[in-house]
């Protein structure tokens, strides 16, 4: 740069303006053949070097990692899609539990009402006010009223008469009888009221399964068997109350025997002393 002020110096002075623009064209041209150094140009070149380095080591080493893992991924897919139509086609059809749901839907349609309907026939025909009172009480199907059915069924059938107007064995039979028929009518009161829970019970189970899910069928039988025991359960001690009123009335029975034992043998005796 101080030859070139020095050269331009010179031919300022020894040749005049005609020298000057001869000058500026090869300061010129010099610029153009040897620029000045760019720093920051040199960055960026080193900093993208070093981005395609990175990228070049993410591919080499990460990448082959990825595709591996994209690889389980798709198998993993594959299997839960297999594992699916496993289920939905060969465990658990959808076809065929479509089918077992329309057809509960059919027999709750057809057979509901004919239960209902039969549940509600009016079959009482008392027509006196006591009896009529007595019949509703023993008919209701429940146990929380037994105070006013004993007291409708005195009112009926009349309470025991005194000891003055009745034997006394003759008293206790009666009493015994009528002890029978209250425990027997009352049974059939408490299996009224767990029949009518029992068809409470089977409506449930029907609307469940209706909409019940695939694999909760175990559940909806345990609870049809829990209704189906406690049902049984009901009819033994309806059968127990059946053969406990056999007893009385094979016991009663023998009481008239031996009723009219007494009599024969007090007959007997009376002849003897008027005889004497």
């Amino acid at each position: 740069m101080e030859f070139c002020k020095k050269f331009v110096s010179s031919c300022l002075i020894g040749r005049g303006r005609s020298t000057i623009a001869v000058v500026l064209v090869m300061l010129m041209a010099l610029g153009l053949i040897a620029p000045p150094p760019a720093k920051a140009q040199l960055g960026a070149i080193a900093v993208t070097i070093a981005a395609a380095a990175v990228v070049s080591l993410i591919t080499n080493t990460i990448g082959s990692l990825l595709g591996t893992s994209n690889g389980l991924l798709g198998s993993i897919n594959d299997f839960m899609q297999a594992l699916v139509s496993l289920w939905e086609d060969v465990v658990y059809p959808i076809n065929l539990i479509n089918q077992a749901r329309a057809m509960v839907n059919q027999l709750v349609a057809q057979f509901r009402g004919l239960v209902a309907a039969i549940d509600n026939v009016n079959v009482r025909s008392a027509t006196l006010p006591n009896p009529t009172v007595l019949e509703t009480l023993m008919r209701n199907g429940s146990v929380a009223d037994f105070a006013q059915f004993d007291q409708a069924f005195r009112t009926t059938y009349q309470p025991l008469p005194p000891v003055t107007d009745i034997d006394p064995s003759d008293r206790q039979r009666v009493d015994m009888s009528d002890a029978l028929a209250m425990d027997t009518l009352k049974a059939l009161k408490a299996s009224d009221q767990v029949v009518g829970q029992t068809l409470q019970a089977a409506q449930i189970i029907e609307d469940e399964a209706a909409q019940a899910a695939p694999g909760s069928a175990a559940f909806l039988t345990g609870a049809g068997l829990i209704a189906a025991v406690e049902n049984q359960a009901m009819m033994q001690r309806m059968l127990a109350a059946e053969l406990r009123e056999e007893a009385a009335i094979l016991a009663h029975t023998n009481a008239i025997r031996k009723r009219q034992a007494d009599m024969a043998n007090q007959f007997r005796q009376d002849t003897t002393t008027l005889f004497k």
